[in-house]
C-alpha cells in the first residue's frame, strides 16, 4: 500500500535564509516526504534512482509555517516513473511543486526494470 499522505513538516529556524525558507531546504524536506515511498518500492522489490527533479517555486514559507507534503505517482513509464511532491501551507496555499523522476532498479538483479504492476495502479 502507498505511503499515506500528508507529510508534515515545522519551518525552523536553520531552515531560514533571508527572512524565508531558502531554496535548498526544499528539496530536503522533499526528500524527507520520500522515505516512506521508498520503503514502499523496496516492498514492491525495487530501489530507485532519482534522474531528473523539477520544482516550481510558488509562495514563500516562513519561520513557524506548518508545510504539509502531498506527494502521489503521476505517470508511470516502461522503467521509470514521475511521483508528484506538492508543498502546501497551514492556508492551503501551494507553495512548491515538484516532479520527480525515478528510474526503477531490481533489488536482485541492480539492473532498470519495469515498473511493477501495483505501481501502475496508482495512477
Amino acid at each position: 500500500m502507498p505511503p499515506v499522505s500528508p507529510f508534515e513538516i515545522h519551518v525552523q529556524p536553520e531552515a531560514i535564509h533571508d527572512g524565508h525558507v531558502n531554496n535548498v531546504k526544499y528539496m530536503a524536506f522533499l526528500e524527507q516526504a520520500r522515505q516512506h515511498w521508498y520503503h514502499y518500492f523496496a516492498s514492491l522489490g525495487f530501489r530507485s534512482f532519482v534522474a531528473q527533479l523539477h520544482a516550481e517555486y510558488k509562495k514563500e514559507a516562513f519561520l513557524g509555517d506548518v508545510l504539509l507534503i502531498h506527494s502521489y505517482i503521476e505517470r508511470v513509464g516502461n522503467t521509470s516513473f514521475v511521483l508528484r511532491q506538492l508543498i502546501r501551507n497551514q492556508h492551503d496555499e501551494l507553495v512548491l511543486q515538484a516532479d520527480v523522476t525515478f528510474v526503477a532498479i531490481s533489488v536482485r538483479t541492480g539492473e532498470k526494470m519495469r515498473v511493477p504492476d501495483e505501481l501502475r495502479k496508482q495512477v
